[in-house]
Formats: C-alpha cells, structure tokens, sequence
C-alpha cells in the first residue's frame, strides 16, 4: 500500500522528532527527562451542550505549554453528534481513530472521514466535525494555541446542515 506523500513525511518528521528528543536526554544528563502522563490520569469530561450536540466525549491526551504550543485529546462523537462551527488561530489536526465521521468547511460539501484520515484545518478557517448518522467517530485532535486560545465558537451545526449530503 502506498502512503501519500503528505502523511509520508508526517510520519517522517515524527519519529525523527521523537528519536532526537530521545537522543538528546540520552545524551546530556543536564537535559530535561521525558515525562509520562499515564493513561487514565486525567478525567474524561463530557463536551459541552453549549459547543456540542448529542453526546460526546473529550478525553485530555496533553496541554499546551512552553515545550509545545498544541495540544491534545481524543473526542468520541456518538452518532449524530458533533460540534458546533468553529476556528482554531493557530489550526488543528485532526486523526481519526475509529468509526466513520463527517467534516465541514464553511461553503463547502461535507466530507465523510474514516480511521486514518488525518483532516489539516488551517489557521481561521470555519468548519465543524462530528460521528455519522449511524456510528460514533474518535479522533486526535491536536490543536496549536495563540495567546492561550485554541478555538473560536460559533453557532451550532444544524440538523439541515449535518444532513446536507
């Protein structure tokens, strides 16, 4: 199976961060050490009614800070459930895991998306994201920062919309 170039390199450029960031502790004990947030240390939070409809769930991975300015969470959409439209001023990336959602930009078709599909929203740009009618929908959400903000919200999603396909 070929990789397409774009997630090639994606790949590429991860495992060599990772493997740096590994040597350079490694290699300089005055270096910070790697940190391990272990699974289950952080709660699950239910995304709010006032950004969400139907029922989802975010699952907090990391938080942005001074060593990285994105950060991280897995959100389980149940079916028929998504966000409201919103921007990122600094964008996002999205990487679903398991299940089949749907994806929108603003004046656009909605797109479905399946596990390994990796969505790239750039910086300002209105869009939503949720599971599909009939099955939930994880995803990664890695999502960078600007003066602390991660996202802008707007309206919610309507039901003509989600179902505009």
């Amino acid at each position: 199976m070929l990789l397409h170039p774009f997630k090639t390199a994606a790949v590429a450029v991860f495992i060599h961060a990772a493997l740096a960031g590994c040597a350079i502790a490694q290699g300089n004990p005055s270096a910070s050490a790697q940190e391990i947030t272990r699974a289950g240390a952080q709660a699950s939070v239910a995304g709010p009614a006032e950004f969400f409809t139907g029922r989802v769930r975010v699952d907090p991975v990391w938080a942005a800070d001074a060593s990285i300015n994105t950060s991280g969470a897995w959100v389980t959409f149940e079916p028929g459930a998504r966000s409201a439209w919103h921007t990122h001023p600094a964008g996002q990336r999205l990487v679903v895991l398991s299940g089949v959602g749907l994806t929108q930009e603003w004046g656009k078709p909605v797109q479905v998306i399946r596990p390994g599909d990796v969505v790239a929203c750039p910086p300002g740009v209105k869009h939503w994201h949720g599971a599909g009618p009939t099955t939930a929908m994880t995803h990664l959400a890695v999502t960078g920062t600007v003066g602390g903000n991660a996202v802008t919200w707007m309206e919610k999603v309507s039901d003509e919309q989600y179902n505009a396909r």
